[in-house]
């Protein structure tokens, strides 16, 4: 690949558009890239022109049935784009960057820097998205991601967690934070969250915390997260991406760490994606990298300066923790404090606190 194609500036994320993965920039474009053996291993390129926007894209979110995609910007502006039939729309409300998006039945969902959270439904006549409803304030202010669990929308903000009931609207409860939600993800029931600081916290539907991994060691921050689950062992994988290029795994349900790496130096983790092909996912970096790691051992693939390298999990469960792209980075292992049990989500399922925080 040339080493000219690809983003001139950090990758801020990335969203699977059917067999296709998308990224957005900061330099205000929007790669489509698809993946193609190479010689000694796997490598992405580009399928099509970059689609250039008016800002910096902050979220991307693709809804399969309706062949739309969102792009949340940094202006405030979502811009949205269909495949079929093909058509464009702006949708236009928000005052600060976006950057959370959402689709539940049919309504789109976005947070933003501003503190609220709009819904969008399509005015069937126009084919046009409309703001419905007036926006919702977000009491943990300026909104980092959301996501929908059951019958509730959980958003994450700078200052903590709020649930809002998607039957009513309305606010049912608050989990104050000092730090910063960063991520939100769903696994099995339960709500992942992550937080600046390094935390990881586990909270059932009622908004009851079940388990809580205080940042410790090396991982001292989160600024990406994705859940997929290992071809080997069928089990859900919960990956972290952390300031200056670290990713930590960890096996669900017992929270164990796996194994840890640099994907680049310095390069602060923007963006985990689960390509869904053969254990592999992809990450994207601050300093406009995106790249594909391995598991039992893990190898750099060819990839130009602004593009992108795929891991793949292949290694039995019980072999060491991933090693690093040797070239570019050092594989630790995170150790667990002694003296504590190790805390499962099966144990926190079975005696949550009375009552709940929603």
């Amino acid at each position: 690949m040339p080493v000219t194609m690809g983003h001139e500036s950090g990758v801020n994320c990335m969203a699977m558009v059917d067999d296709r993965i998308y990224s957005g920039g900061r330099d205000n474009q929007i790669f489509a890239w698809r993946g193609q053996p190479a010689q000694g291993g796997f490598e992405l390129q580009p399928d099509a022109a970059p689609i250039s926007l008016a800002s910096s894209i902050m979220s991307l979110c693709y809804e399969p049935a309706s062949k739309w995609l969102f792009c949340g910007l940094w202006s405030g502006e979502i811009q949205a784009f269909c495949k079929d039939p093909v058509q464009e729309d702006r949708l236009t409300g928000h005052r600060r960057s976006v950057g959370a998006i959402a689709v539940h039945s049919s309504v789109v969902i976005s947070g933003s820097h501003d503190g609220t959270v709009r819904l969008w439904t399509m005015d069937p006549q126009t084919r046009r998205f409309r703001c419905h409803g007036q926006p919702l304030e977000n009491p943990s202010g300026p909104v980092a991601c959301l996501k929908v669990l059951g019958d509730g929308l959980w958003v994450g903000g700078q200052n903590g967690l709020t649930c809002f009931d998607l039957n009513t609207l309305q606010a049912r409860g608050t989990i104050p934070s000092v730090h910063q939600v960063t991520r939100l993800v769903e696994c099995q029931g339960y709500m992942v969250a992550t937080f600046r600081n390094g935390d990881c916290k586990i909270y059932d539907a009622a908004g009851n915390e079940v388990f809580n991994r205080p940042s410790r060691g090396e991982h001292q921050s989160n600024t990406a997260v994705e859940i997929m689950v290992h071809p080997v062992t069928n089990k859900p994988l919960l990956l972290c991406g952390q300031q200056a290029g670290y990713i930590t795994a960890y096996d669900l349900p017992e929270f164990r760490p796996r194994g840890s790496w640099v994907c680049k130096q310095n390069s602060d983790v923007k963006a985990i994606l689960d390509a869904k092909c053969n254990g592999m996912f992809v990450t994207a970096g601050a300093h406009g990298d995106i790249r594909e790691p391995g598991s039992g051992t893990s190898r750099t693939f060819p990839r130009s300066a602004r593009t992108s390298l795929a891991w793949r999990w292949t290694a039995p469960p019980h072999l060491q923790p991933p090693r690093a792209a040797r070239a570019e980075g050092r594989c630790r292992r995170r150790r667990r404090g002694r003296g504590s049990p190790r805390p499962t989500l099966a144990a926190g399922r079975a005696c949550p606190p009375p009552g709940g925080v929603f």
